[in-house]
């Protein structure tokens, strides 16, 4: 047996919060990871349990926590609940690539249906529709673009609302016959949130159309995310046939097609979305529950 593997799960926990402070998380995700993995801790080392090995930790065990958090009155909501099994999951895996484990006993431990509501999307059919009712909103006697270069930009990359109205005209790259936006942050500690997102012929397209309309400088939105949002949900949705259109509807369509089409790695993904550790694994949870039910 390896000097790691002899580790308590105390001495663990010590190197996973080390290699955490070196990696491009927020300080609350930080704080999440190890405050969650410290109640653990403390749950099976009191008593008999003093000085557990996370070699004797087992599927079962994380399971029989999880209930006890659930009937305590100072767990919290069931999505305190969620986010402790998310820690476990990032906890168990990292001690399993560092050597601490051979098997990762959170790995077969799944996310309670109910904790958490399933995410809204569009379907194909849905978003096609969006599309078509945005195409007749800017080929109309004021051509509003902004509703169809917002959903073109959604669909096509999944960046976040804020991400969306942040968006410079700067931002849109072209370089050796490809095109992509920049996504950019101001403040250090969510610099790994910056990213580059390729965007179609299509898209692009919209674009050039939107800039050519609304002017080649300043940011690509010239209106507020109130004004853009009840144009989707007000303009755009009834002419589609569809109850509502939200900025977080499309982000999540456009995470399903890319989860769905198996082309891309969960750390591809992770960076794609500009999510933390803690972020993807309560995201690919979620997709993974959605594609059950498709």
């Amino acid at each position: 047996m390896s000097g790691l593997a002899r580790a308590t799960l105390d001495e663990a926990i010590e190197a996973f919060e080390r290699s955490l402070a070196r990696r491009p998380i927020s300080e609350n995700t930080r704080k999440a990871f190890v405050g969650d993995a410290r109640i653990f801790a403390r749950e099976l080392q009191g008593g008999r349990e003093a000085r557990v090995a996370p070699t004797s930790i087992t599927s079962e065990r994380i399971k029989r926590f999880l209930a006890e958090q659930e009937r305590s009155t100072r767990a919290g909501s069931p999505k305190s609940i969620e986010r402790r099994l998310t820690s476990l999951k990032v906890l168990f895996r990292w001690l399993r690539d560092n050597s601490y484990i051979t098997v990762d006993p959170a790995e077969g431990v799944a996310y309670r249906p109910f904790v958490d509501p399933l995410p809204e999307y569009l379907s194909d059919n849905q978003a096609d529709s969006v599309i078509r009712a945005a195409r007749g909103l800017a080929d109309g006697e004021k051509h509003e673009l902004r509703p169809l270069t917002a959903i073109r930009l959604v669909l096509d990359t999944g960046i976040k609302k804020s991400e969306c109205l942040n968006l410079d005209v700067g931002d849109i790259k072209r370089e050796n016959g490809t095109a992509f936006i920049r996504i950019r942050y101001d403040k250090p500690h969510l610099r790994f949130k910056e990213r580059d997102l390729a965007v179609s012929a299509e898209c692009l397209a919209t674009l050039d159309e939107h800039i050519a309309r609304y002017g080649a400088r300043g940011p690509v939105f010239d209106c507020t995310g109130r004004n853009l949002e009840y144009l989707l949900t007000g303009r755009v949705a009834p002419a589609a046939g569809v109850p509502a259109l939200t900025f977080e509807m499309m982000r999540w369509t456009c995470a399903l097609r890319l989860y769905r089409s198996r082309k891309f790695s969960e750390e591809q993904l992770q960076a794609h979305f500009g999510l933390s550790p803690l972020g993807w694994t309560e995201m690919a949870a979620k997709l993974a529950r959605v594609m059950a039910y498709v």
